[in-house]
């Protein structure tokens, strides 16, 4: 079922009703290396019943050896975009369940996130475990040709919750998508590093093989050291070890967009878009750059990245396409504290779609521990 609504027929999945959408570009589920929903079922709640509440329970099977895993910098560290994935993509299916999308049987609508925050209660290992998630749509607005729906999540392991929160999203025409004003209202905000061009900044370039063994692993800390392949997603990386608008460190990066990239035929089928959690995974690396770089793991014997409770929030205001020809990111450094043994990093973080401020992440947080 969950294949018929990522890549196949939706009425196979969502009933009769979708007929209507046959032959149409609408609303998918990731496919791939991104489809992180193994099953749903413990629907409540009727289509079309807007007014009232609608629950749904997902499950996820997670592989032992998946390639989040293989590719992360530690086998037992699930990358933070992939627990966001997780937890919102039986979203996208209780919005189709809904059937508000019914409503626009003219028009062509897609389905973007637009705002959510995440709460880290708990960081257990999840390989091989199966995790739940229990969705509450808890609203539905329409105005115009716009919808917008807002949810609820949490995920659960072995019984123990260890992450929740809500979000919203939106059905919305390509018209308004391509018209989309960022989050400066069209008023063009550069990167810090744009506005202060004077500050001294180190430049690593992630294509070059010498920045890489900077910044890779090596025998004596095999586990602190940037990703490659799938978890990469910056081409260039400036850092300003004291700089950033609280002065404790700033980081800038860049990647050209690839009509190419392995997320696009992902996310989604027949409207290919970057995942905003993509977006702060690539916010994460840079961080990660800039702890390898400013040293932080050093009074470990053995360092690696490591997750930490915290509460993550999220802005979307603009999307990612194969069209666009660059994105830029840059992150402000607010504190580095030691806590229990653990280096903890926290920043604030904002995403450009080439000159356009598109993602705001506040409090993005790294945690450094022995491995």
């Amino acid at each position: 079922m969950i294949w018929e609504f990522a890549l196949g027929d939706v009425s196979k999945c969502f009933g009769s009703d979708f007929n209507v959408f046959k032959n149409r570009p609408m609303q998918r589920n990731p496919n791939g290396d991104l489809q992180l929903v193994s099953r749903v079922y413990d629907l409540n709640g009727k289509r079309m019943e807007f007014e009232k509440p609608m629950t749904i329970v997902s499950e996820y099977d997670v592989p032992e050896d998946a390639w989040f895993f293989r590719e992360n910098s530690h086998p037992t560290l699930m990358p933070y975009s992939v627990m966001m994935e997780i937890a919102l993509q039986p979203c996208g299916f209780i919005s189709t369940q809904s059937g508000a999308i019914l409503n626009y049987t003219d028009i062509d609508l897609h389905y973007r996130n637009l705002d959510g925050n995440g709460n880290l209660l708990h960081c257990p290992d999840l390989r091989g475990k199966t995790i739940v998630n229990e969705v509450e749509l808890l609203s539905t607005v329409a105005s115009g040709d716009t919808i917008i729906q807002t949810h609820r999540f949490s995920l659960i392991c072995d019984g123990q919750k260890f992450y929740e929160g809500d979000t919203v999203f939106g059905y919305f025409t390509h018209d308004s998508l391509a018209n989309q004003v960022g989050l400066d209202s069209g008023k063009k905000v550069l990167p810090w590093i744009n506005e202060n061009p004077t500050e001294k900044s180190i430049l690593i370039d992630l294509n070059s093989s010498e920045s890489r063994q900077l910044l890779n692993e090596n025998s004596e800390k095999p586990h602190f050291y940037l990703c490659d392949g799938q978890l990469s997603f910056s081409d260039v990386i400036r850092l300003v070890p004291e700089g950033g608008k609280y002065g404790n460190g700033y980081a800038y990066a860049r990647k050209e967009v690839n009509p190419q990239d392995w997320f696009f035929p992902c996310h989604f089928h027949e409207d290919p878009v970057m995942p905003g959690s993509l977006g702060l995974e690539a916010i994460i690396q840079t961080l990660q750059a800039f702890a390898l770089q400013k040293g932080l793991g050093d009074s470990f014997n053995n360092p690696r990245f490591s997750p930490v409770k915290s509460k993550v929030v999220w802005k979307y205001r603009g999307q990612i396409v194969p069209q666009n020809k660059y994105m830029q990111l840059d992150l402000h450094v607010k504190n580095i504290t030691k806590k229990d043994g653990e280096i903890i990093i926290s920043a604030d973080a904002n995403l450009w779609r080439e000159d356009l401020r598109i993602y705001e992440i506040s409090d993005i947080v790294l945690g450094i521990s022995e491995a």
